[in-house]
């Protein structure tokens, strides 16, 4: 009997972990870097999202002074050296194994004097990489697989070569939308620490955005609905990747899981060996998407695919019901 329940509550906190998440660990160019929140900054806010509407008791919403880096974060203890070219990647805490929600992932950066003690309010935050469809197929796999982020244990970015050497904070999010059509998208997020070498840049490109403030609770990307005919998300939220950033994938799909450089800028990485001048598919530049917003889900909607409303977390998982689609764990 007691073997029975611990194995349900270990079953429990992988799944909860899987359909909630945050990120704790730092990898440059497919090597782990140090261990938990190394070069992470830690909150507070466990592996709850950040919501407009139906916030779980004690977490935030996008308008919080805390949105920034998460619920009560704190500065990690030091600073990972990087160049320009160089892939960054967020991994996944509390054992997580995928992202399972549907959305796209993005980048932020703001340069800094000591990313080790820099007051992270009212910074000027520069969106250096985002990640939207990395296939192409029908309104119902638009609700699973199609994204370049689906399955992944983290999000990633190249390190621009069109920014100046020194220390940056580092914002990277993956925005779920599977509830977005309610008005209830999910944030989940994390800030990390770089120091950029070897660069020949001596200003920022493009146009800064402060955070909070980047995202309205209006805005079509984050109300967009993938339960409606749609096969392309048209828009990503909040501006428009810098000169020289990163945009993996495309808004159909149709590019493939193909990494390319806003402007023509320096090169960055490519799965398919690619690295082309590209437009950026913000909010702030394309039209609105084609799917109304606020689209009521069709009754083939998965049971299971929206999630339940779930108590706040604390800093570490406790055993529970998981909150949304559950994933099989490894054994």
């Amino acid at each position: 009997m007691k073997a029975t329940f611990a194995l349900s509550a270990v079953l429990g906190l992988a799944s909860s972990a899987s359909a909630h998440y945050t990120f704790d660990k730092m990898w440059v160019n497919g090597q782990k870097q140090g261990g938990d929140n190394t070069y992470i900054r830690k909150h507070q806010n466990g592996y709850m999202p950040t919501k407009f509407k139906n916030t779980p008791s004690g977490s935030i919403t996008p308008n919080d002074a805390d949105f920034t880096c998460n619920k009560g974060s704190t500065p990690a203890p030091k600073v990972m050296t990087v160049k320009g070219g160089d892939k960054v990647g967020l991994q996944q805490a509390f054992g997580a194994t995928g992202i399972q929600h549907p959305g796209p992932t993005q980048f932020y950066m703001a340069p800094v004097g000591d990313a080790t003690t820099a007051d992270i309010k009212d910074l000027d935050w520069y969106k250096v990489s985002q990640s939207l469809l990395c296939k192409s197929g029908t309104a119902e796999d638009l609700r699973h697989g199609l994204w370049c982020s689906w399955n992944e244990d983290n999000v990633n970015f190249i390190v621009p070569e069109s920014i100046p050497d020194g220390k940056y904070v580092v914002r990277g999010e993956q925005i779920a939308l599977h509830g977005a059509h309610v008005g209830e998208a999910e944030f989940y997020y994390a800030c990390a620490q770089l120091e950029v070498t070897g660069n020949k840049a001596t200003s920022m490109p493009g146009t800064s955005v402060k955070i909070p403030g980047v995202y309205k609770q209006g805005d079509a990307p984050i109300n967009f609905s993938i339960w409606g005919r749609s096969t392309s998300y048209n828009q990503a939220p909040g501006p428009d990747v810098i000169p020289g950033g990163t945009i993996r994938g495309s808004a159909d799909g149709s590019s493939g899981d193909k990494i390319t450089v806003v402007g023509g800028g320096g090169a960055g990485s490519s799965s398919s060996g690619a690295s082309q001048p590209a437009a950026s598919p913000s909010a702030a530049a394309q039209p609105a998407a084609s799917q109304p917003a606020a689209t009521k889900p069709a009754d083939s909607k998965p049971a299971d695919s929206k999630p339940a409303d779930s108590k706040p977390a604390p800093s570490k998982p406790a055993p529970s019901k998981p909150a949304c689609r559950r994933r099989r764990r490894r054994v």
